[in-house]
């Protein structure tokens, strides 16, 4: 008389089984030569683990085609073929058993084991229900037509087909990803983010709240875009809105915001440069009526605010602040989604 038998697997593993793409069900602990009870022909019913507020479900079944202990060059060869779902690291003296078999069928009434009140083993006193199941339970020809009477036969393949496989949904999570970097100008920004990226960030906000921007090196570049593609004023045109004795050091700042009537908007970039040099090249901006601001890693702010109590710096001392790089991605991306809610009104003063 045929064995059959009820496994224990995860919800993850149901899944892929049933999508077609694993062929393959292995134990994750070394077994007993008792499972040579199972055989070319044997039905195993696959019941969920049971998870936190989610009872184990009897989910489907699969007919067995082989059974065998496998070293680990097979069970490795087996893994990079794509045949068993999130496989072991064996070590090389490492032995595995496994089932082979062809094709995973869902029942079409996915019940609580805890349900199979009245099935039961020609031989057992127990219904299924009460069984405490921890890996691998016999069951009979009897017990395996009441667990398929119980969930109404198997669900069509064409309807499993129809839905995305796991791999096909990733894809189409990735795709979405893309779009919504794209959209939001994230594409543009490899990461972690670079000391020139952080300025591309700053530019781009300005320009989107109509500030005409300048960048000290507009040489550089984030990714595939330069910054003086971004810029929309030079050295020259600072020229006309400060003094010579202002003009140099001001120059020299990473980032630049200026509007009529507004006034400046200065921005030091720290990422892997001095703290104490950047407050010094800001300091020499100090009589400027302008706004100060460092960028850096949140992990330097005990830094700055260290270097900022200097005496050094006690002109700039109230009008500083820290912004640290996760605040400026914060600000880079509801700024693009408040531009693009916006757009529709054409406001003037939007960059472009």
């Amino acid at each position: 008389m045929t064995k059959h038998a009820i496994l224990l697997a995860g919800r993850e593993w149901c899944e892929a089984a049933s999508s077609g793409r694993i062929k393959i069900y292995d134990f994750r602990k070394p077994r007993k030569r008792s499972i040579y009870a199972l055989g070319p022909g044997s039905v195993c019913v696959v019941v969920t683990k049971a998870r936190a507020n989610e009872p184990s479900i009897v989910y489907g079944e699969f007919t067995v085609i082989e059974v065998k202990e496998v070293d680990a060059n097979e069970y490795n060869r087996l893994a990079r073929e794509g045949l068993i779902y999130n496989p072991q690291i064996l070590s090389p003296s490492e032995k595995r058993w496994i089932i082979r078999f062809d094709e995973f069928r869902e029942y079409r009434r996915k019940i609580p084991k805890k349900k199979l009140t009245d099935v039961k083993t020609s031989t057992s006193e127990k219904p299924i229900s009460e069984w405490v199941i921890t890996g691998l339970s016999y069951i009979d020809e009897q017990a395996l037509e009441g667990i398929r009477r119980k969930t109404g036969g198997f669900v069509r393949r064409e309807t499993i087909q129809s839905i995305p496989s796991f791999d096909k949904r990733i894809r189409k999570l990735e795709e979405k990803i893309a779009f919504i970097e794209k959209l939001l100008g994230l594409s543009d920004l490899p990461f972690p983010i670079t000391h020139e990226c952080a300025e591309l960030m700053l530019l781009k906000i300005g320009k989107q709240l109509g500030f005409n921007v300048y960048t000290a090196d507009p040489s550089k570049t984030c990714g595939s875009t330069k910054l003086r593609d971004l810029t929309d004023i030079s050295k020259d045109d600072l020229s006309r809105y400060v003094g010579p004795e202002i003009l140099a050091p001001l120059s020299r700042i990473d980032v630049v915001w200026y509007k009529q009537g507004t006034g400046f908007y200065t921005f030091e970039v720290v990422i892997g440069g001095s703290m104490h040099e950047a407050l010094l090249r800001l300091s020499r901006i100090g009589e400027l009526n302008a706004k100060l601001f460092i960028v850096s890693e949140e992990n330097r702010k005990n830094e700055y605010e260290k270097s900022i109590r200097n005496p050094a710096f006690t002109s700039i001392r109230r009008k500083c602040k820290f912004i640290s790089l996760g605040s400026l991605v914060k600000m880079y991306v509801l700024t693009n989604l408040w531009k693009l809610s916006v757009e529709d009104l054409q406001l003037p003063f939007i960059g472009r």
